[in-house]
């Protein structure tokens, strides 16, 4: 059945962040519940380290015990040696030292100490994020900053949405995201991220470990200036670097390399992407929208269900054309617990249906994990009762209850069906569902659930219901989408004559 035989969206809050070992695939950056699996992961990995820095440092505790006996010995010795091997048991027992002993220290010293381990950390190499993973999570943090118009240098600093946070991005953060940002050409944001990433270095053993050094960063920088056309500004640059090690081959090199093109004159203008929001809709999660409801209420629904008279629900109504109503405490807690618990194991990347293809795909502007629930069950019953009760509707032919979660920067781009329409949840920062042509903002509500119409009464797509999920800032969204059929409603909710 085509997409727009739907006639409307239920949308039902579920709650925050839970996390379980159990997972059906990776894309860990398109769901902050299966993400939190890594947490474990690390735990498990920081445990096989620790066993093997306790071997290492019992093989040092060995070898120290081992120098100070050898070093007592060839002292006694070095004070007079000809008295000292005159004895024939100092004799022997320096001969058969320095025949075995030492062959046997060589042996212990070459001896491998970290490939059980090794073993053991790569046993876990299934469970961890993959090159996609990382590049899909850059991709969420680059969204997070365009179309939330989020300060680059201030989320350098751990600030989202002015609200300074205990976490911060590391240098070597930073310094990721650039060069993944440089190679799909989004070189203005690049070079901020590079810029903070200079700014946050500091030269430690661990960055060294790690592989984080400021060449590296000073390079990127200039490579990226070459790009945008500021050539003077790559080799000012990579001069300051010289200035801190006047020896550094590396920045000399480049140095040279751009001083020669400059000179050359053959630096030519590159082509580069925009890091604006691409859809002029995107603009709408820079700032909330300017709700304007004139008439309009909030009252208790005593009228869709008979039950409704006796436990009537909270509705608020947002816009009658097209009409939209936000019904609240539609769950429980303990409902929204059991649906979470149920959705963590099965939650598997959200795809949409290509019509080119006839099959299902996913989409990169779909940054989710989704999972069906099964027909039958009480929950389910449950919930579908409580659907009818808030619409009047017939949901017997409609589609299972969806449940998603998403992950870094998680939204859903413009659209006018009902695909994975993102609903609310108690989310800290962002994660808001925007009506940019009618100009409404919902906030993500823990509980609640969003009721509108997508087709008008001749059936025909409503062009004002085109909505759109804006990233989650701070917090872990959780949702339930219900697609209600039209075709049932045909005695319910008959077409208008024209």
């Amino acid at each position: 059945m085509n997409v727009f035989s739907n006639i409307f969206s239920t949308l039902i809050l579920l709650s925050s962040t839970f996390a379980e070992e159990i997972f059906v695939e990776r894309s860990f950056a398109t769901s902050v519940a299966t993400m939190a699996s890594l947490v474990y992961t690390e735990e498990r990995l920081l445990k096989i380290l620790t066993m093997y820095i306790a071997t290492l440092e019992n093989k040092v505790e060995s070898l120290k015990s081992l120098i100070e006996k050898l070093k007592a010995d060839n002292l006694e010795s070095l004070q007079d040696p000809e008295s000292y091997l005159s004895n024939p048991f100092n004799y022997f027992g320096l001969t058969r030292h320095m025949q075995a002993d030492w062959t046997n220290i060589e042996h212990y010293i070459l001896e491998p100490v970290g490939e059980e381990y090794s073993r053991a950390m790569a046993a876990h190499h299934i469970e961890m994020p993959t090159a996609t993973d990382l590049g899909e999570a850059v991709e969420g943090m680059h969204r997070l900053q365009t179309m939330c118009n989020l300060d680059i240098y201030a989320m350098s600093k751990g600030i989202l949405n002015g609200q300074q946070y205990k976490a911060r991005l590391s240098s070597l953060d930073l310094y990721t995201i650039a060069v993944h940002l440089f190679h799909q050409k989004y070189y203005r944001d690049a070079a901020y991220w590079v810029k903070s990433s200079i700014l946050s270095y500091e030269a430690d053993r661990l960055n060294e470990f790690l592989g984080c050094d400021r060449t590296k960063m000073l390079i990127l920088s200039a490579e990226i200036l070459i790009h945008l056309r500021r050539s003077r500004y790559a080799l000012a640059i990579l001069q300051s670097g010289l200035q801190l090690e006047p020896s550094n081959l590396k920045l000399l090199n480049h140095k040279n390399e751009v001083e020669s093109l400059t000179k050359n004159g053959t630096i030519t203008p590159y082509q580069y992407l925009d890091d604006k929001p691409q859809n002029q809709y995107d603009f709408s999660c820079h700032k909330e929208l300017p709700n304007t409801y004139g008439k309009l209420y909030c009252v208790y629904n005593t009228n869709t269900s008979a039950f409704l008279r006796l436990a009537p629900l909270k509705m608020e109504l947002l816009s009658l054309d097209p009409y939209i109503a936000l019904y609240h405490e539609v769950l429980t807690n303990n409902e929204i617990t059991r649906m979470r618990t149920w959705a963590t194991p099965h939650l598997q990347r959200a795809k949409i249906y290509d019509n080119r293809i006839h099959m299902e795909t996913t989409v990169k502007e779909r940054t989710s994990q989704a999972t069906a629930v099964p027909e039958f069950g009480e929950i389910n019953a449950r919930i579908n009762r409580r659907i009818t009760d808030m619409t009047g509707l017939d949901v017997s032919a409609s589609e299972p209850l969806q449940i998603l979660n998403y992950g870094i920067g998680g939204h859903n781009t413009v659209h006018y069906d009902c695909f994975n329409v993102p609903m609310m949840t108690d989310v800290e920062h962002g994660g808001n569902t925007v009506f940019p042509i009618i100009q409404k903002t919902i906030h993500p509500q823990k509980a609640t659930a969003l009721f509108f119409y997508n087709l008008d009464n001749a059936l025909k797509m409503d062009l004002n219901t085109l909505h759109e999920a804006c990233p989650v800032i701070v917090g872990s969204k959780w949702i339930a989408t219900k697609w209600i059929r039209s075709n049932a409603q045909m005695f319910i909710r008959p077409c208008r004559r024209y």
